[in-house]
């Protein structure tokens, strides 16, 4: 069952490339903060944003952010369970072919980080993050 969402809850998606050659670390400021985890999840020691969008939720929508590469994240039947957590079914998506589906437990302004497909010399990582934005580089995860 989708209950209603805020008028200000909004996905916001990030394309990541990890890998362990040398390279800026050209993240939005706040992801910073996740660097160890992201070098556990991916096994690498450097990330960098390939591109980023974000997209207001709608009751009963999906949401779709578009991303480089004819790639996208679809979020559907999505439901608010309540203190700013989420049951989400998400899809990673080149062109037209699901590249991967999993449903998770999100709670807002905590970015969800999932591995994507191997990629040049390392490999390429999405992140996720329902929240209330206020700004370009800052969530405010306890918002109403």
């Amino acid at each position: 069952m989708m209950t209603q969402v805020h008028a200000n809850d909004r996905l916001w998606a990030c394309l990541l490339f990890a890998s362990n050659e040398k390279m800026s670390r050209d993240v939005p400021a706040w992801l910073k903060n996740y660097n160890e985890r992201l070098e556990k999840l991916v096994g690498y020691t450097a990330v960098r944003s390939l591109g980023q969008n974000e997209v207001t939720l709608q009751t009963g929508r999906p949401a779709a952010i578009g991303l480089p590469g004819n790639m996208r994240i679809q979020l559907s039947n999505w439901v608010r369970e309540g203190h700013g957590r989420f049951l989400v079914t998400i899809r990673f998506f080149r062109r037209d072919h699901a590249l991967i589906e999993t449903q998770a437990r999100m709670s807002r302004g905590s970015p969800l980080f999932f591995r994507g497909p191997l990629w040049r010399n390392g490999r390429l990582v999405v992140a996720v993050v329902i929240g209330q934005r206020t700004g370009w580089d800052l969530w405010d995860p306890w918002g109403d």
